[in-house]
């Protein structure tokens, strides 16, 4: 009975330190903001995209690998006997930052804890990898650019309450809130242009929080889809022209040469479906192929009509046709295209 007693003593004990461990702690981590409470309380940031993974039209989203540095100064942590010390985010008050347009996972690389200055100013760095969600209007695909944002927003506290100021990096002067690298991992996209500047974040008319921003300007490389989709294309609806120079008296050959044109733009469709999601727009793209296609069509209707006349005596009218034919379909091809890539 006596050493049942003392387990149960014991085991009061502990419990009785861990409670008392929790009390303690929940004592040092500031809840309330340092400062002045009637001004903002004032963080600096910088921010430096170290690589954009990759651009998905199909996914609306665009993967970074980003480093975001902030500073602030909260006075109840200075200790002029200790120059430097790191401590536990949690221990520490901050801003709370998240990314808001965060897709899926977004990975943090670096562990969540804060180096506190002698004076009490604090810095806590961190780098995020993952996709961030973007919404793209993809009317002009594929001449088209697009403006792309990387939401940093804090969680808890509105413009009133916490200001964000860009600051200067450290190597560089001249490099104000951040920067981007110089080689990026995309291949298809050239980075034009970019921003970082003060932005509350304002999703609906009730939430307003305080937050920053660092966007990018990337225009797509053209020239790929030039030779790789559009010249193809053009040289199938070329290909279905040949059948204007088959006498029509040689059916089977016209058909032929039609039906394979028609069947191979079809096929064109479905691969330039895994390029961009399902939209409820039509794009350029979309404009110059569904005219490719149409076109063919009509080609293929001509050479029927032709071949009909043919067998039934009337070779001089379905060459006339064909005649014809060789001048129409490439004027409305060429105006089709100009149309649909020009405008």
């Amino acid at each position: 009975m006596s050493k049942r007693l003392l387990c149960i003593l014991c085991f009061l004990c502990v419990l009785i330190c861990l409670v008392s461990v929790a009390e303690i702690s929940a004592k040092d981590i500031p809840t309330d903001r340092p400062g002045d409470k009637d001004k903002p309380m004032e963080v600096n940031f910088f921010v430096f995209v170290l690589d954009v993974d990759d651009i998905s039209g199909a996914n609306q989203n665009f993967s970074i690998n980003v480093f975001m540095r902030m500073t602030w100064k909260d006075e109840r942590l200075a200790d002029k006997d200790i120059p430097v010390r790191s401590l536990p985010l949690s221990k520490v008050w901050h801003p709370h930052v998240v990314i808001a347009n965060k897709q899926f996972f977004v990975r943090k690389s670096l562990p969540d804890v804060v180096r506190v200055e002698s004076d009490g100013t604090i810095t806590y760095s961190q780098r995020y990898l993952g996709p961030l969600s973007q919404r793209l209007n993809l009317s002009r695909f594929p001449f088209d650019k697009h403006t792309f944002g990387i939401n940093f927003i804090s969680t808890r506290y509105t413009p009133d309450q916490v200001k964000f100021v860009p600051i200067p990096s450290r190597h560089n002067p001249k490099i104000i809130g951040g920067g981007i690298s110089e080689e990026l991992s995309l291949a298809d996209w050239e980075i034009t242009d970019h921003l970082i500047e003060t932005r509350p974040y304002n999703p609906m008319e009730d939430v307003l929080t305080a937050g920053f921003v660092f966007e990018f300007t990337a225009d797509r490389y053209e020239l790929y889809y030039i030779w790789q989709v559009i010249i193809p294309l053009f040289l199938i609806v070329l290909m279905s022209w040949g059948a204007l120079w088959i006498d029509p008296t040689n059916s089977g050959t016209q058909i032929g040469l039609a039906t394979s044109s028609i069947l191979t733009l079809i096929a064109y469709r479905f691969m330039l479906g895994n390029l961009i999601p399902r939209l409820p727009y039509m794009t350029r793209m979309d404009y110059f192929t569904l005219g490719s296609t149409v076109l063919v069509f009509f080609m293929l209707i001509e050479v029927v009509t032709t071949s009909f006349l043919a067998r039934h005596g009337l070779e001089k009218t379905a060459r006339r046709i064909d005649r014809i034919g060789r001048v129409t379909f490439p004027v409305v091809f060429a105006a089709w295209s100009a149309w649909s890539f020009l405008e």
